[in-house]
């Protein structure tokens, strides 16, 4: 497995004291499947090294997805549209810093949100907001790259793709 560093994939990107903790597939799986109301939000980059095979597979398992940008072609060319809504990034993100937002079913809002295959640089800033404003959502990130504004991230992993399909394997299986 590949070592996992504690610093962000952009080096500008230091979002003051409280960064996440690189963690365990295993473990962000289990809070994945610990959560009331999870969101998987897919970004841009979900065709890329086999991600959207891996949203699926945790769409199937009964998780909300939302495709944000143009990963709802990647979505329809796939065939998977039974859990999977279209939705603008930047005003998901505006709705659940609202408590009461009642989310994409009306059935409220989202207790976390779990992002995959965003845009580095953009996926930063949200998490950001979600961090400061929204402390009613746990922001966790199985992506790639170590995200200092999550709760919980993995490491820089995108050097390895081949252990970064291990690591998403993990938190399938514990979901």
């Amino acid at each position: 497995m590949a070592e996992l560093k504690m610093a962000p994939f952009d080096a500008a990107n230091i979002p003051g004291p409280k960064m996440g903790r690189v963690t365990a597939p295993v473990v962000l799986g289990k809070m994945i499947k610990r959560a009331k109301r999870p969101l998987l939000i897919c970004g841009s980059e979900i065709s890329e090294d086999g991600m959207i095979d891996k949203a699926i597979e945790i769409g199937k398992k009964g998780i909300p997805i939302v495709a944000t940008g143009n990963a709802i072609n990647s979505f329809m060319e796939k065939g998977y549209t039974d859990n999977v809504k279209y939705f603008s990034l930047h005003e998901l993100t505006n709705c659940m810093r609202d408590p009461e937002w009642k989310g994409l079913d009306g059935n409220g809002n989202y207790d976390t949100a779990i992002y995959l295959g965003t845009l580095y640089y953009y996926a930063s800033g949200l998490m950001s907001a979600l961090k400061n404003f929204a402390p009613h959502v746990t922001v966790l990130s199985i992506d790639r790259y170590y995200h200092p504004n999550a709760v919980m991230t993995f490491g820089d992993i995108w050097r390895k793709p081949e252990d970064y399909q291990k690591m998403l394997d993990e938190v399938i299986a514990q979901i």
